[in-house]
């Protein structure tokens, strides 16, 4: 038996899965789209998110993905561009969609680097005005601003929000990973809390997901303080009471710990991780690498975890190459097919495009 199915004993399920990829369910979703995530509503259709030109926009899907609406404008804004689209589905049915704000260069003192989101009650059809949740700087250089914001509801309906953020470290170039939690399904927003931070390091883009089997929260992050660059790590926590208890978990905590079950070389580039659960005893991780260490080179791969969210590998490769495969992300679609997305150029044409693997 090979060293990667003899790790997956470990979880709590005794699992040895890989991935196949069927290249016939491609589908370009948006072309000349950026930073894709897909949900799925409680009526069931997909929305997939995205950002083009600095605005926010949403396609929908009636059919699982395989055909997709025209374009619908979630939000822009005037002084700036929306980026780093993010989905949250509610229990309630309402939809998240979250954003980061970037100011233009001559934009007035007042246009700041935020994070916030846009709700809708109807999937997704209309959409709210922006509320934001937090502002850092000015910046155009990304020394003192946040970025990606990813929405998380726990089982008692707290909701949580964290986002990768500079701003408390305007003297040096560390960034940390911050949490806001509303226990009124919006309302009103508690104060911010460091719950990932490595000193000297910039922990950055954080996906978190619930594993019920520990009752906890399993959050990837890129950290570029593990080995040479940027590496896909673990942090994680308990869920009781909101979890947390011991942040900010530090470089040194047994509550962070590296993803892969192989490591990596240290000049490889390996960012922008996402996780999910896919089912009892298995998660699913993907980043973009980059064997030489460019990131304009980077390539999604994608790899199935145990129930804890360790011991990631094989690494699998979901679109054939040809260019680079940039701010990937997953949506599990049954329990069996998770669904790869990217931001890439195939037969000739770059946009955000998606694939499905079916799980054995």
């Amino acid at each position: 038996m090979p060293r990667w199915a003899i790790l997956f004993l470990l979880g709590s399920v005794l699992t040895a899965a890989e991935i196949e990829w069927q290249p016939e369910t491609r589908v370009l979703i948006a072309e000349h789209g950026g930073y894709g995530r897909i949900a799925r509503t409680k009526a069931g259709h997909l929305l997939c998110a995205y950002s083009r030109r600095g605005h926010l926009m949403v396609k929908e899907s009636p059919d699982d993905g395989r055909r997709w609406s025209g374009a619908r404008t979630v939000g822009t804004w005037k002084h700036g561009a929306l980026a780093n689209a993010e989905l949250l589905v509610r229990r309630n049915g309402e939809v998240w969609c979250f954003f980061n704000r970037r100011p233009h260069r001559g934009a007035p003192d007042e246009a700041r680097s935020a994070v916030g989101f846009f709700r809708s009650r109807d999937d997704g059809r209309t959409w709210s005005e922006a509320e934001i949740l937090y502002e850092a700087g000015r910046t155009q250089r990304g020394e003192d601003g946040c970025w990606e914001p990813v929405g998380l509801e726990l089982p008692d309906g707290e909701i949580q929000v964290y986002f990768a953020n500079e701003f408390p470290y305007p003297d040096d170039n560390d960034q940390e990973i911050t949490m806001l939690r509303s226990r009124d399904g919006g309302r009103e927003w508690s104060e911010s809390l460091a719950v990932s931070y490595r000193h000297g390091s910039r922990d950055g883009m954080p996906v978190p997901v619930l594993l019920p089997e520990v009752k906890g929260i399993a959050m990837a992050i890129e950290d570029n303080g593990l080995r040479g660059t940027f590496k896909p790590v673990i942090v994680a926590s308990s869920w009781v009471d909101g979890g947390w208890k011991e942040a900010p978990v530090g470089g040194d905590s047994p509550k962070r710990w590296p993803a892969l079950a192989e490591r990596l070389p240290a000049q490889a580039y390996a960012g922008a991780p996402y996780l999910r659960l896919l089912r009892k005893g298995i998660t699913v991780l993907s980043f973009q690498l980059a064997e030489n260490g460019e990131m304009r080179d980077s390539r999604m791969v994608v790899a199935l975890g145990d129930g804890r969210a360790r011991n990631f590998g094989p690494l699998s490769r979901p679109f054939p190459d040809g260019g680079r495969q940039l701010w990937n992300s997953l949506f599990v679609k049954d329990e069996n097919t998770v669904v790869a997305v990217s931001e890439a150029t195939l037969d000739g044409r770059r946009g955000i495009w998606s694939v499905e693997g079916r799980v054995n």
